[in-house]
């Protein structure tokens, strides 16, 4: 008898989450005046701060001021100069657009370099290849590698393609390792 009890009490709490009845005597009852105590968001949040865990870090407010300490990028291509200016804009656009885990209190310096940037035609198809590293001061680095194919005839567009596409990788995850180092991920 007990056991029976039992379940259909159970039958009745998983009812009343699920938004339904066990019963039809009990339809008219709501469903959150049904829940017991412990499922109320405040009970939920006291339970978390009982078991032992850390309540989430909060990121403070404001975007921190991100410098760019150096920029290596290869001289052997040709445009080399407007394709670091490219670069540099692209860097100041996703630098913007991660978050760092840092108020406007901080700041964080990077560094950045393309290691890699070689160019292959075969017939009417060009070929880059892309190796880009960044780093962040106490040794922590982020790497991105590349092969992207396009047209020759566009051939400035697809190399700044590619460079965007590693420039975005690399920050993303300098990003990811500064919020980690600040508890935050």
């Amino acid at each position: 008898m007990a056991q029976l009890m039992r379940l259909s009490s159970r039958a009745f709490w998983v009812g009343c989450a699920l938004g339904c009845s066990a019963s039809p005597g009990l339809a008219a009852a709501p469903a959150s005046a049904a829940r017991p105590a412990s499922t109320t968001p405040s009970a939920r949040a006291d339970s978390r701060l009982s078991s032992g865990k850390a309540p989430e870090a909060k990121t403070p407010e404001g975007r921190p001021e991100v410098h760019l300490d150096r920029l290596d990028f290869p001289n052997h291509v040709a445009d080399s100069r407007t394709l670091r200016l490219h670069l540099e804009r692209v860097l100041k656009r996703e630098v913007r657009r991660v978050e760092w885990g840092a108020g406007r209190d901080n700041r964080i310096e990077y560094r950045f370099s393309v290691t890699k940037l070689d160019l292959a035609v075969d017939g009417d198809v060009l070929e880059v290849s892309c190796t880009a590293l960044g780093a962040l001061p106490g040794g922590r680095t982020a790497k991105s590698q590349l092969t992207f194919g396009g047209a020759a005839s566009e051939r400035q567009r697809v190399v700044k393609q590619v460079l965007e596409i590693v420039a975005r990788g690399v920050i993303t995850r300098l990003a990811q390792l500064e919020r980690r180092r600040r508890g935050l991920d």
